[in-house]
């Protein structure tokens, strides 16, 4: 192929068309576009509250960031809005996000949104493609992916991932540092408390557990050392049996206790902070309501622990009130 070649106007060459680079750079533009691009993805948990206004802004921000950058062209937009019905709408371009408005009544659960860009670096001879994918997932039952679909989550998790395809590195990490910053200031991490026991439900048994376990043990053994002091010269065997034995019917009843309180609790690790995708009217209704919902779940919870130790200690302080009459 010759640099600059330019096909006659007849009909052998009808249908042709005339590229303007040699057979070189024709070479090396093609394995730009199909070659395999190195990737950066990034997972960030939280809850979060986005409507049209954050995706726009997010869009003007990466866009106005690669232009400045090097020469470049955006290829294409694209944004995919899931919906409570199981229906997708697949929105292509800026100017269609902007303008759209759903007015059926439906709850948007997730967003895509994906970039692909024509980048010529200043140390490359031709323009490389590079690719932007983020996802804002709000709670469902795992039927949406993220962009990055080998990312293990919770059931019920929501949370912001992205994945950054590119050739440049210090482009990639570049666009990387600034996704992440901005959606630092969506995301919202839970409380400490929340995420122990959301997070960590083996160890918040344990905890619940030594608990329970340590008021039997201190009543027990204040009981214990009492019995001993008043009849120091008791050499009765059946009246220390009886006394341990009752201790052991007592430590039994406190393991029934435990395993009721986690089978109320069981369900609580499905119950995140929830996260919003506000872009219909009937999405705003859902969120007073799934608000309503968390806070009961999360009362719920807390009541339910500290009721069971509330039982757990009353019912020491009655079982040794009864045994000492």
């Amino acid at each position: 192929m010759e640099e600059n070649n330019i096909l006659p106007n007849n009909p052998e060459h009808s249908g042709q068309v005339s590229l303007p680079f040699n057979e070189n750079q024709f070479k090396d533009f093609i394995v730009s576009l199909l070659g395999k691009p190195q990737t950066i993805t990034k997972h960030l948990r939280g809850k979060f509250e986005i409507d049209k206004n954050n995706l726009t802004s997010i869009f003007e921000i990466i866009n106005q960031r690669i232009y400045q950058q090097n020469d470049a062209k955006l290829i294409q937009f694209r944004a995919s809005i899931y919906y409570n019905d199981n229906t997708t709408v697949t929105l292509n371009g800026y100017d269609h996000l902007v303008n759209y408005n759903e007015k059926l009544p439906l709850i948007s659960q997730a967003v895509h949104l994906t970039w692909q860009y024509l980048v010529k670096f200043k140390d490359k001879g031709s323009f490389e493609k590079q690719e932007i994918a983020l996802s804002f997932i709000t709670e469902t039952d795992g039927s949406v992916p993220f962009v990055d679909e080998t990312f293990a989550r919770p059931y019920y998790d929501s949370g912001v991932s992205f994945r950054i395809s590119h050739t440049g590195r210090t482009w990639g990490a570049d666009i990387e540092a600034i996704l992440t910053k901005h959606l630092e200031t969506l995301v919202q991490k839970e409380s400490k408390f929340v995420r122990f026991f959301k997070y960590n439900s083996d160890s918040a048994n344990h905890v619940l557990s030594a608990i329970l376990v340590g008021i039997t043990l201190f009543f027990a053994i204040f009981r214990t050392e009492r019995l001993r002091l008043i009849n120091a010269n008791n050499e009765d065997s059946l009246f220390w049996i009886h006394h341990y034995g009752s201790y052991i019917f007592l430590f039994f009843g406190i393991y029934f206790l435990y395993r009721i309180t986690m089978i109320l609790l069981e369900e609580f690790q499905y119950y995140g902070a929830p996260s919003f995708v506000l872009l219909t009217p009937e999405s705003e209704k859902y969120k007073t309501k799934r608000l309503s919902s968390y806070r009961k779940e999360v009362f719920k919870y807390i009541g339910t622990l500290v009721i069971s130790i509330i039982i757990g200690l009353v019912t020491n302080i009655l079982y040794n009130h009864f045994l000492n009459k």
